[in-house]
């Protein structure tokens, strides 16, 4: 039963509300928390521009549900979500690439966006549509059928997610041949299931327009409860995460890339190109992987939990992409195993030489490099079959003999 305001039972309409003002608040909190994080990096700006462009539609719900504005304001701010797969486009290629710069090419992707604005505010300035009825609380109106503009969104959203996801999976498929040591800031996994969040979100969005053309009254499913809820996790999963985000390469690498000469870009650019020519000579491999094996060995620089590909090419002076390529081909595995393994075997030499019964390996994990007992374990089991502790008491029982 519908009260006379045009809209459902009282206590429906107390919960409803809820949703785009808990999303609305986190929103702007999100992006205070930005705007005063020190250092704040380009990657940091996207994420703002995001969180405040994902809170504008809940802006627009509350204005128009609670002060009655008309339903051209609340056209206005549903536009908004054509820039979030562009956004999160973005914010991933600034994240996962050295010195990535927003450039001006990449104000096309917001081109069906203000071309919607425009036509829009055309429609409301220039050519004025003749009035009709309008309820805040049948914010749906089923009775017009599938939004003009549903399978557009739909369609750049799903786009713009696939894009997204390939952009992820190239990451972590590059971090390995970059990185001795790998967290979740580094791999970005929450954003996988920001992405997950993110289609769900557009799911429903395709279930809610399909329901249109059945004989359900919208009260009997409540779409603004099921909309509302799932962009609220999708924002409540993306903000809570993309604050803690930090840049996924180090202090160190940045200022380094950042302070590279233009003579030097250019030479490493002719290198690469000799190198796409002609390959890497069989005859250089030796010498190369010879010099590498001593570097690691004599000093060690495996310790350092920050240690990657860039400062063991800074300081062999081979180029990066040799490394690369005969870590690949050569030893049949990338720098993250590389370097793992050898902090697995001067770990395994500790433990075979130390003196306490039960060694602390968080402390010995640390020692020779690796940031989190996980990680060791996982390369520990990787390397020799065994756990640290199923190790430990094999070696006990033959000391023991």
């Amino acid at each position: 039963m519908e009260n006379q305001a045009g809209g459902f039972p009282g206590s429906n309409l107390m919960m409803v509300p809820a949703i785009p003002i808990i999303s609305f608040t986190i929103c702007v909190f999100s992006a205070f928390l930005i705007f005063t994080k020190r250092p704040r990096y380009s990657f940091d700006s996207i994420y703002s521009i995001f969180i405040i462009f994902l809170a504008a539609p809940h802006l627009g719900h509350l204005l128009v549900h609670r002060f009655e504005w008309g339903p051209e304001f609340l056209d206005f701010t549903v536009l908004f979500p054509y820039t979030y797969g562009p956004l999160l486009l973005l914010y991933i290629q600034n994240i996962t690439t050295e010195g990535k710069r927003f450039r001006k090419a990449d104000l096309l992707h917001f081109v069906p966006f203000v071309i919607l604005q425009c036509i829009l505010l055309s429609r409301l300035f220039f050519f004025q549509p003749p009035e009709e009825e309008f309820s805040p609380y049948d914010w749906h109106r089923p009775s017009r059928g599938f939004h003009p503009n549903g399978g557009l969104l739909v369609t750049s959203m799903l786009v713009y997610s696939a894009w997204t996801f390939l952009l992820l999976n190239n990451h972590r498929k590059n971090i390995v041949n970059h990185f001795s040591n790998i967290d979740s800031i580094k791999d970005l996994r929450w954003m996988y299931w920001s992405l997950v969040l993110f289609v769900i979100s557009t799911g429903v969005h395709i279930l809610l327009e399909g329901l249109l053309f059945t004989d359900l009254r919208p009260e009997t499913y409540e779409p603004r409860l099921v909309r509302g809820a799932a962009v609220l996790a999708f924002s409540v999963f993306f903000c809570w995460f993309g604050v803690r985000q930090t840049v996924v390469y180090t202090h160190r690498e940045l200022h380094a890339f950042k302070e590279r000469t233009a003579k030097a870009e250019v030479e490493v650019e002719e290198d690469r190109k000799k190198y796409e020519k002609s390959g890497l000579r069989e005859d250089m491999i030796p010498d190369y992987l010879s010099k590498i094996r001593n570097y690691m060995e004599s000093e060690k620089p495996y310790k350092d939990s920050e240690f990657s590909i860039d400062l063991l090419s800074e300081n062999t002076d081979i180029p990066r992409f040799y490394i690369t390529q005969i870590l690949s081909e050569t030893l049949e595995t990338n720098f993250y195993n590389f370097v793992n393994e050898y902090r697995i075997k001067d770990i395994i030499y500790a433990l075979e030489n130390i003196s306490e019964e039960r060694p602390n390996f968080l402390r010995l994990a640390l020692e020779y490099g690796f940031n989190s007992k996980s990680t060791f374990n996982t390369s520990f089991k990787k390397v020799t079959g065994k756990t640290p502790t199923q190790y430990l008491e094999e070696i006990s029982k033959v000391g023991s003999v």
